[in-house]
């Protein structure tokens, strides 16, 4: 009976371990839809109105379809981002991937009359991860970013050199984040009383799962408040290197 009762408490664990895998599946599937469509809606409205003129519209058309091929992309990864999972790393350009990351926002920074700065270290800034996964961290924290921005305000997204590391860096001058709540920023679901009247359709899971992404990595990704207020997020990625090709 003892056996029994040990057998059927293993089996019951395995099976709430298997629910909770498919809440969490769902609720990134439901996050990680929502800002890209968005983005979409809003250069297909564009080009529809004629606020795109007709001699770009091919250009942003191409811009659809990309990020139509970037949801499709992360529909098939979004259930493989726990600590230990095997990435998908390469070398590739950093610099390329951030403005490419920011202008898939032009739209809602046009309808906040936000401006984007990149700051760059080096002209080009080649690193060694999963590009896919390390582009999912920066459309959630830029996404983030000008979700609590005011209108008329300025996004700063930089790339600095530290020894054999780069650090990426997301800075807004939004409402920032409360001392009390820096403990629980990245926690799954979590939304901080400020948030709440901000993003009422928000579902607590971008920091959370760019937190994910970088401990996959075995890297950091800390929150920090401004100074002159707002609120700066960071991570780090290794520089690409010949060690790299080697595991």
């Amino acid at each position: 009976m003892g056996y029994l009762a040990t057998t059927m408490n293993g089996m019951a664990e395995k099976l709430a371990r298997l629910e909770e895998d498919e809440r969490r599946f769902i609720a990134n599937v439901s996050h990680d839809f929502r800002s890209p469509l968005t983005s979409i809606k809003g250069f297909s409205e564009a080009i529809l109105d004629g606020t795109i003129p007709p001699e770009q519209r091919d250009k942003y058309m191409r811009r659809v379809i990309e990020r139509l091929s970037k949801l499709t992309e992360n529909m098939l990864c979004l259930n493989t981002l726990n600590p230990g999972q095997t990435l998908q790393r390469s070398i590739f350009e950093l610099n390329a991937l951030i403005r490419a990351t920011a202008e898939s926002f032009e739209p809602q920074c046009k309808t906040k009359h936000i401006h984007i700065s990149l700051l760059f270290a080096e002209e080009q800034s080649f690193v060694y991860a999963d590009a896919l996964r390390i582009q999912q961290v920066l459309y959630n924290l830029t996404d983030n970013a000008i979700k609590f921005s005011p209108e008329n305000s300025e996004i700063e997204i930089a790339c600095t050199e530290r020894r054999s590391r780069m650090e990426i860096s997301v800075s807004d001058s939004g409402i920032g984040i409360p001392d009390e709540d820096l403990s629980r920023i990245f926690d799954r679901f979590f939304k901080g009383d400020r948030s709440r009247g901000q993003d009422k359709m928000g579902a607590g899971l971008g920091l959370a799962i760019a937190r994910e992404v970088m401990l996959a990595h075995g890297e950091s990704l800390e929150a920090t408040q401004r100074r002159e207020g707002g609120s700066r997020f960071v991570f780090t990625l290794p520089k690409a290197d010949e060690k790299n090709l080697s595991h």
